[in-house]
Parts: structure tokens; C-alpha cells; sequence
């Protein structure tokens, strides 16, 4: 009998995904300039694609998402673009905190909440689920108490 070889599709990446690697890309930016933006983002689909490879390597059942990148460069460089009001934002809502001085993660995921919820058309309610999912999982364990009393402020 014929070995017959079915290609499996790739399922698409939910947003939930796609908005945690905006989330790292931002968190990036913070190292580095921000005109460094293009180059920044390809060194970083080059390390999607390489874990990609080592994945289906190790299991050959492996089924990899398929990265949303018109939505990632969109938000990303959208949120380059009112990086100033987003920050103004930050700054009026966390009651003497300068920028300087908010842990970098809780940064990065305060400035993408804040861009979804003013300039994104994430409902409110979503943009703050969501960082806070993120803040649990990438910050410490108080840090969502913080980032959800600023964007309660939004």
C-alpha cells in the first residue's frame, strides 16, 4: 500500500499569541534604539523560525502556529507611533511613578495595554485581562495589582 503523505495546515495563532510576542517585542526596545525597530523584529522571527525547526526536530508531530506578523508589525510600530501617549497616559495614571522608575516588564505591558484600549480597538475590558495575564506570568508577584490599578484609571 501507498504511504500517503497529508500535509497538515498550520493552525493560526490566537491573539492572545500574537499579543505576547508584541509584548516582547516591546519589552525589547527598551534595550535597544528605537530606529533599530526593523531589524530588531527580523532577528526576532529568526529565533521563532530556528525554535520552530529544533521543535519539529525533537517531535515530528509537532504542529507550529502560524505568526499573524501583519498584526505584530502593526501594533508594534502603531504603538512606536504614540509611544509619547501612551506614555503621558502612564505617567497621569500611576500617581508619582516616573517612567524611569515602573519595572521594565511592567512597562512594556502597560504601554501595549494602554495602546490597545486607545488606539487598537481591544475593548477596554480585554486590554486589561490581558495584561494582567501577562503580568502574572512575566512579572512579579505583585505586579498585576499595579498595572491593573493604572489601566483602572484609563
Amino acid at each position: 500500500m501507498e504511504d500517503l503523505h497529508i500535509p497538515v495546515k498550520k493552525r493560526l495563532e490566537t491573539r492572545s499569541n500574537t499579543r505576547n510576542h508584541v509584548f516582547n517585542l516591546v519589552f525589547q526596545l527598551e534595550f535597544f534604539d528605537i530606529s533599530e525597530t526593523k531589524e530588531i523584529l527580523n532577528k526576532y522571527y529568526e529565533i521563532l523560525e530556528a525554535e520552530e525547526e529544533l521543535e519539529k526536530r525533537k517531535d515530528e508531530n509537532f504542529n507550529s502556529l502560524k505568526i499573524n506578523k501583519s498584526i505584530i508589525e502593526n501594533q508594534l510600530f502603531g504603538l512606536i507611533d504614540k509611544l509619547p501617549d501612551v506614555d503621558e497616559k502612564i505617567k497621569a495614571c500611576s500617581e508619582g511613578w516616573e517612567i524611569s522608575r515602573i519595572d521594565k516588564v511592567d512597562l512594556a505591558i502597560l504601554r501595549l495595554a494602554i495602546y490597545e484600549m486607545l488606539f487598537d480597538d481591544v475593548p477596554t475590558k480585554v486590554a486589561i485581562n490581558e495584561a494582567i495575564e501577562l503580568a502574572k506570568e512575566y512579572s512579579s508577584e505583585k505586579s498585576y495589582r499595579f498595572i491593573n490599578a493604572v489601566l483602572g484609571k484609563i
